[in-house]
């Protein structure tokens, strides 16, 4: 251990250039993997190199084999020192973390790119990579194992900070994506350079045979998502009139505007209505179901807009198969008991037969304010699991894409909570409240609690 260097991974290779091939060629690991690997891939295959480096063996390797390849990596001189060596393959400039491919792959390789960023980067492109891998996909992964986060120790005769975990974390991490792990193998290497000591490697091979995984985006972060849902959040229905008043939805336009083309509209958690309100003056007509009891009264006036308006659960709409062309939610899954049986209904309800149909959601995004401020002063104080819009909308992308809606997009659209007008403190006062109550609702010996850390105390 050491002084903390601040050194980036491409600052590293595009200093050791040629110099990283040369030492680490013959890889037996790694040449028995690719060989395994060309076996099982027709001609065409579409294969993604993750940390490409000089492009060869890897890339050159499966090019060879008539493969279409792409590989990305983040040095600049790296990239271009395969585009001259691996002119069959297309090399970009791109770093895993924020890398966003157009298409899934038949196979992924990943031979060591994850070993230069903080230990909850390595688990979040562990994710991201398992993400790109098509239905029955392949992947190669190989690092160097260790429950190291920033250890500054010298490599191939540089100061740097690497980061990896255990190696039983490996493969029980792909496990729980979706992978089998197929094969599993430990060796010690000794690099061809007087200046790099044995390494021990651990590579594996593993196949996307569970359950699909949309493709990984920024908008879903933060990554790596929680194990599991949180839970629902209790509904502040006191406040809830007092924050529909302050919210300013500019995702209302957006929302209407996706649904294009569609006329069997339906709406999941209508709330105060604009949503719905919107969608029928577009598209002539729009059902909704409110799932919040104490909230069917206030919207038995929409019917006069030319609405229809039933009670029921999200996890169980009152509706038959194939109903709807489209469904809509607006800010509904944190709120639902199971998220996933939800989506099922919404998808039970949809008509996937119809060009049109689409499932349109709403949730919030990794920079959030107000989920940002949940989580920090409400859920952590209470000892709760953070809230995680993201794993929501991943975990409703995953069922859409199983169930054939394969075109799956994200856009970011605006919100804002705009307090009454006074001086700042008196806004910050009130909002501080209204959030309390609405987000944050607990019973205690038929009384409501309101965190402390809020606000507001009783």
């Amino acid at each position: 251990m050491g002084d903390h260097i601040a050194v980036s991974a491409a600052e590293v290779f595009d200093e050791l250039g040629g110099e990283y091939e040369r030492a680490f060629a013959g890889l037996p690991g790694q040449d028995e993997a690719l060989l395994w690997l060309t076996e099982r891939l027709s001609a065409g295959a579409r294969v993604l190199d993750v940390g490409s480096g000089t492009g060869r063996p890897v890339a050159a390797t499966l090019t060879d084999a008539g493969f279409r390849v792409t590989g990305i990596d983040v040095s600049a001189a790296m990239v271009e020192l395969a585009r001259s060596q691996v002119p069959g393959a297309e090399f970009r400039l791109a770093d895993v973390r924020t890398y966003e491919p157009a298409e899934r792959f038949d196979a992924v390789c990943a031979f060591f790119p994850l070993l230069l960023m903080p230990q909850q980067d390595v688990a979040a492109s562990l994710e991201r990579i398992a993400s790109w891998l098509a239905p029955g996909g392949y992947l190669l992964f190989a690092t160097v194992p260790g429950d190291l986060d920033e250890t500054t120790l010298t490599w191939m005769g540089r100061r740097m900070n690497v980061s990896s975990l255990p190696a039983d974390e490996f493969p029980t991490r792909l496990e729980g994506l979706g992978l089998t792990v197929l094969h599993r193998h430990t060796a010690t290497f000794q690099p061809d350079s007087r200046i790099a000591g044995p390494e021990e490697h651990l590579f594996l091979r593993a196949r996307r045979t569970g359950r699909v995984a949309p493709p990984a985006h920024a908008l879903l972060g933060p990554y790596p998502h929680p194990a599991r849902y949180r839970g629902p959040h209790a509904l502040g229905t006191d406040a809830r009139a007092a924050f529909e008043r302050r919210f300013r939805r500019h995702d209302i336009d957006a929302v209407v505007d996706a649904l294009t083309g569609c006329r069997r509209i339906l709406d999941v958690g209508g709330a105060a209505g604009a949503g719905v309100r919107a969608i029928a003056a577009r598209y002539g007509s729009c059902t909704t179901v409110e799932i919040d009891r104490d909230r069917e009264a206030a919207i038995q006036h929409l019917p006069e807009h030319g609405i229809t308006v039933h009670p029921g659960r999200g996890e169980r709409l009152p509706f038959p198969d194939g109903a709807f062309d489209a469904v809509t939610a607006s800010w509904v899954l944190h709120y639902a008991d199971d998220p996933e049986a939800a989506v099922g209904e919404m998808l039970r309800v949809l008509d996937r037969d119809d060009q049109h149909a689409r499932i349109v959601l709403v949730q919030g995004t990794p920079d959030n304010h107000i989920v940002e401020l949940l989580n920090r002063h409400c859920v952590i104080p209470a000892g709760e699991q953070d809230d995680h819009q993201g794993h929501l909308l991943h975990l409703a992308a995953r069922q859409c894409v199983e169930a054939g809606l394969t075109d799956v997009a994200y856009r970011r659209v605006d919100a804002a909570l705009v307090p009454d007008p006074g001086a700042p403190d008196q806004q910050a006062a009130q909002t501080a409240r209204i959030l309390a109550d609405f987000w944050h609702a607990h019973p205690c010996s038929r009384r409501r609690c309101w965190p402390a850390a809020c606000g507001r105390g009783r």
